[in-house]
């Protein structure tokens, strides 16, 4: 271990440096780069992360409890550790929620260390994006160098979707960093040989199924195919490598759905399941549903995403979130590939590009045409690929531009063109930045005339080279940057996120997203419901309407009983099990459409005294039969009229 400055300076007979000496040079240490590295480099990442931070953080509790279904969840994660592993909806762990409990754990041991609040829920997703912003850095800066991996940063931190996904409780950007991290473990795997670094990029997988099931495999035919055609060593060891990896990343995957399955006790029926199993959940909603629109899909993806077809990433719903940068990407690839076409087999940059462009292609391919539930927001786990395809294809571009008028020209036209393509996108918005959309063309201008310069040998040049650098940035980047920044200034709705200003969002999501209590909760695509209730979810029972009058009557003449009420769907639950962290039966889960509970199993809950209380709405219906639970209800109950619901009807039941 090399001694201390304190150790050297008393070896010398000299006086000890000061802690404020010892600070400094530390601080030099971290921001100043080594000989190899420009100076710039580590100060300029610095600044980058800050940007990351403050997108991601500033105003955070703005989004009050985002969305509710997680984070009555979180709520429930903080009351019981069963709850947690399981990632129930309630206390009582009657129910899951309809993914894996990865990010679930995260946000819960936060709420648990600060206590339950919003932002304490939510900063655990705000820094898993900001080390996204870091390991795709490193990721790049490996592959293509510092002012590559620089570029590819601030893109990532200023990708809108990127930013919206950080500041809400959807598990999106805890899969994002398990993906980047993945991707930086793979090209360490192409550089080394070493299997242990393909093993752990295949453990992050796992974890990144643990997060979101079959959307974390998305990126392994990219790692796969990247070190297969790029790693050290003979086709033989990279095969069995792989094989190794492959086998790492099924354990870690499975870890979760076989202890659930070999629980020994009773467990929670998992939401969004037709038969209570998580392997149906994996297969069938979070699975093949989402792709072909099948039973358990969920349904409604052309009210989020537009219809699948092979331009959606640039439509009206998906095309602000993610398409600023998706045709600058696709240049940048091909003119990368093309440009290392002689390159030795194992070469680190044409690995990156073919790493990041199958990541990017499988994730358009897929997401074009799911024919499933789709939401414009998980074309986030996109970002990366893009961000860091755009960053390495314009520095690779640039540099050849000064001997090369064709690479000039490729990079003028993709200046130009990306600068259309953001005017487009913001004049879909009302309220979109005017600033943007003046700056956008007059740097692209500034940018495209003076590009020439960058072949000239001349001093005075220089200077002008610079100015087109920056006005080249901003025409690139000013689209994003504003709808990035206008996330800041109001709530976003984690039901169905959306980024930009409100004007680009309007249209929203389902429900939920209320903070109840008078704390404030997302505006924007939703609006507000009055304070103190919850506006009604359509179809099912239990629509809503739950006043804090009625929860409060419910918490008097609860009793003994296990669970504080009975109702159908989280958009009616979620806020009772925020605000009071009580058990509470969620029937049919999240949309009200899983079986369960059965009538006989609701019977039995009130035959042993667990149940008093069940909110009927007006509509029955629904997979999980909950018209028959309706009927019951309505033979063995007795309306209350001490208390009246928004909407729907509280019933005393008695067996």
């Amino acid at each position: 271990m090399p001694a201390s400055p304190t150790a050297h300076a008393a070896a010398a007979g000299a006086a000890p440096p000061s802690r404020v000496d010892y600070a400094s040079a530390r601080w030099r240490a971290l921001t100043l780069s080594r000989a190899d590295v420009p100076r710039w480099s580590r100060p300029g990442l610095a600044a980058v992360l800050l940007l990351a931070a403050f997108l991601t953080i500033w105003g955070l509790s703005k989004n009050g409890y985002s969305n509710e279904y997680y984070a009555a969840a979180v709520r429930s994660a903080t009351e019981s550790w069963n709850a947690m592993f399981f990632g129930s909806l309630d206390p009582s762990s009657f129910i899951t929620v309809d993914k894996p409990p990865l990010s679930i754990w995260l946000m819960g041991l936060s709420t648990r260390v600060l206590g339950f609040s919003s932002f304490a829920m939510l900063l655990p997703q705000a820094l898993c994006t900001v080390g996204a912003v870091a390991l795709l850095h490193a990721t790049v800066r490996r592959v293509a160098g510092p002012a590559a991996a620089l570029a590819a940063a601030l893109a990532f931190a200023l990708t809108p979707i990127t930013i919206a996904i950080g500041r809400v409780n959807n598990p999106d950007a805890l899969l994002i960093l398990l993906l980047v991290g993945s991707a930086y473990l793979t090209v360490r795997a192409v550089e080394s040989g070493k299997t242990k670094h393909l093993a752990w990029a295949g453990t992050l997988v796992g974890l990144a199924f643990m997060t979101k099931m079959l959307q974390g495999w998305m990126v392994l035919p990219a790692l796969a195919i990247t070190y297969f055609a790029f790693g050290p060593g003979s086709t033989l060891r990279r095969t069995g490598q792989l094989a190794i990896t492959a086998v790492v990343t099924a354990a870690v995957s499975a870890a979760w759905p076989l202890a659930v399955t070999l629980w020994p006790g009773s467990t929670p029926y998992i939401g969004g399941s037709t038969n209570g199993s998580v392997w149906d959940l994996i297969l069938g909603y979070n699975g093949l549903g989402r792709l072909t629109g099948g039973e358990g899909a969920g349904g409604g993806g052309a009210n989020f995403g537009g219809t699948a077809g092979w331009l959606r990433m640039f439509n009206e719903q998906v095309g602000a979130q993610i398409a600023w940068l998706l045709p600058l990407a696709a240049v940048g690839l091909l003119a990368g590939l093309w440009m290392t076409r002689r390159a030795p087999r194992t070469d680190l940059r044409r690995a990156g590009l073919v790493l990041f462009g199958i990541w990017g292609l499988v994730h358009v391919v897929i997401f074009s045409t799911a024919q499933g539930t789709f939401h414009p927001y998980y074309t986030s786990a996109m970002a990366p690929a893009i961000a860091a395809l755009s960053g390495i294809g314009v520095i690779m571009l640039a540099k050849a531009a000064r001997t090369s008028w064709t690479a000039l020209a490729v990079l003028d036209l993709s200046v130009a063109g990306t600068a259309l393509l953001s005017l487009e996108l913001m004049s879909r918005a009302t309220d979109a930045p005017g600033w943007a959309k003046v700056a956008v063309p007059f740097t692209a201008f500034v940018a495209i005339v003076l590009s020439p310069l960058v072949r000239s040998e001349r001093p005075s040049a220089r200077r002008l080279v610079a100015v087109a650098a920056v006005a080249g940035s901003i025409a690139l980047l000013a689209g994003p940057a504003s709808y990035s920044f206008a996330n800041l200034g109001r709530s976003l709705n984690g039901n169905n996120v959306l980024a930009g200003p409100a004007g680009a969002s309007s249209g929203g999501g389902m429900g939920g997203g209320m903070v109840r209590g008078g704390q404030g909760g997302p505006g924007g695509q939703m609006g507000t419901p009055p304070s103190g209730a919850m506006s009604a979810q359509p179809g099912g029972m239990g629509g809503g309407g739950v006043s804090d009058e009625v929860i409060s009557y419910l918490q008097a003449n609860q009793g003994s009983a296990k669970y504080l009420l009975a109702a159908t769907g989280s958009q009616t639950t979620a806020s009772i099990i925020i605000e009071t962290g009580a058990n509470v039966v969620t029937i049919g889960g999240f949309s009200g459409s899983d079986p369960a509970p059965t009538v006989d199993q609701l019977a039995q809950m009130v035959a042993d005294g667990e149940l008093r209380y069940v909110l009927i709405g007006g509509q029955g219906g629904g997979r999980g039969g909950s018209s028959e639970i309706t009927t019951w209800v309505q033979e063995h109950g007795t309306a209350v009229t001490d208390v009246t619901a928004s909407s729907g009807t509280l019933y005393a039941v008695s067996a």
